[in-house]
């Protein structure tokens, strides 16, 4: 079985994965923005910066000329909320040439990556260079009326919100004391920045002695600070564990630290609407599940949120837009981090009641305990399949060691394939009827609103 070596030093985790079943090397940098400790919109900002502007690499055709030397990598970054941590990953993915020396590349990559990181663009001042951060910004507001426009994004970010979560469709929303902070406050975040907590992943055909060696070469060398340094070879997710046993290490606790669920200060089961200039209703429906990633209840969660909205062959599916055509599409998601299930739609203003009432009839359904041996049998072994098969990309494989870290979960692939397979009848009416309907929230055209 194949699995990550991990070694830390400090702040800085290098995690490595050693296959040969993949014909490009990955690298990804997860910078982590614990608790908001950097403002998300300056944290977005200065991200686009690094990105774009390094004193080696000032501009973008520098860069992409420095990304075709590497045969042609591809780089891009994305920006997420998990829980209260917000990050930004950096995903470079390199062609891994045949050769004598197959690595060479996929250093050049690591040390342009680190360059990218640890020597910005500063002006004559010695702070960031006023132009570019102007450029970031109008970058990051474009990005944010480009997610605005997400609707189904949107909707369920408003019960986030409701719930006192931070949310991904808000991310770039500047505010004013973000727009005009001044060059010392940007320089102070840049250091933040790099003081948090960074994963660096490699998953590839690689000797991992050796790329961890470069790595720190590359990133520990450019930072003064002392490092204390500890190695753990974990049994950390692989090619054949899907989910893996994270054990403590070192300078991971402040992030890992399980964060306790928002005071929700609105009464639970509230109905919101808002009216807005869209031609199609939206709707969330928001439950807390009261179950976390690794529960022995997980399993159960995850069965019930396939049979209920996560398929096509799911429940609401096939009742509310096949058979009623009450909805152009219809889906639950579940957020592992916050312990809530969404169900998402989109439908006519004429429908909205019926939409309302056909979701709480099939969860009644399910409460009561209406469930066939085919239906579940059919549905544990979709899951499973989806576990097995659809997870298997190497940046789906980096993405769950994020979630594994953060969450701090000790559930193996084995044993969440063995909790699959034993879920009853019984254990799903259990989580079912365990679900707390949160808030409801409603946009609504403002053409077709009559008070």
């Amino acid at each position: 079985m194949q699995s990550f070596m991990t070694e830390e030093r400090n702040n800085l985790s290098a995690h490595i994965l050693s296959t040969h079943k993949y014909a490009n090397h990955y690298v990804h940098i997860s910078l982590i923005n614990p608790q908001n400790s950097i403002p998300a919109a300056a944290f977005v900002v200065i991200v686009r910066l690094l990105m774009n502007h390094s004193r080696r690499f000032p501009s973008r055709s520098l860069i992409q000329r420095q990304l075709w030397s590497l045969n042609g990598a591809e780089f891009r970054c994305q920006f997420e909320y998990k829980g209260h941590n917000q990050i930004a990953t950096l995903m470079l993915r390199v062609p891994d040439v045949s050769g004598s020396m197959p690595e060479t590349n996929l250093k050049h990559a690591l040390e342009f990556l680190a360059t990218l990181l640890y020597e910005p663009a500063f002006g004559d001042e010695g702070k960031f260079d006023e132009s570019k951060v102007q450029e970031a910004i109008a970058w990051a507001q474009q990005h944010r009326d480009y997610d605005s426009s997400e609707w189904d994004k949107v909707v369920q970010g408003r019960c986030l919100e409701w719930l006192g979560y931070e949310d991904i469709s808000r991310l770039q929303q500047l505010e004013p004391t973000e727009l005009f902070a001044d060059g010392v406050e940007w320089l102070q975040w840049y250091r933040m920045l790099i003081r948090n907590p960074i994963h660096i992943h490699v998953v590839g055909n690689v000797q991992r002695d050796r790329i961890a060696n470069h790595i720190w070469d590359q990133f520990i060398g450019r930072d003064p600070d002392a490092y204390t340094v500890r190695f753990a070879e974990q049994n950390q997710t692989g090619i054949d564990d899907r989910l893996p046993k994270v054990q403590s290490l070192a300078g991971i606790q402040q992030m890992t630290e399980k964060q306790e669920q928002p005071e929700v200060q609105q009464e639970a089961g509230s109905m919101m609407m808002e009216i807005m200039d869209i031609h199609q209703c939206k709707i969330n429906v928001a439950y807390s599940t009261g179950i976390r990633f690794g529960s022995p209840l997980y399993p159960a969660l995850f069965v019930f949120h396939t049979l209920f909205g996560a398929t096509p062959a799911s429940r609401l599916q096939i009742e509310l837009r096949e058979r009623q055509q009450r909805v152009y599409q219809i889906s639950s998601q579940l957020d592992d981090y916050r312990e809530t299930l969404h169900i998402t739609t989109g439908t006519s203003s004429a429908h909205v009641a019926e939409v309302l009432e056909g979701i709480d009839s099939e969860w009644s359904r399910l409460c009561d305990g209406e469930i066939s041996v085919k239906e579940l049998y059919t549905t544990v072994q979709n899951v499973m399949h989806f576990v097995q098969v659809g997870f298997d990309m190497p940046q789906q494989i980096i993405a769950n060691h994020i979630d594994f870290i953060l969450t701090g979960s000790e559930m193996t692939t084995a044993q969440f394939l063995q909790g699959i397979a034993e879920v009853t009848p019984e254990s799903v009416v259990s989580v079912a009827s365990g679900l707390k309907k949160q808030v409801t929230w409603i946009l609504y055209p403002e053409n077709e609103y009559s008070a």
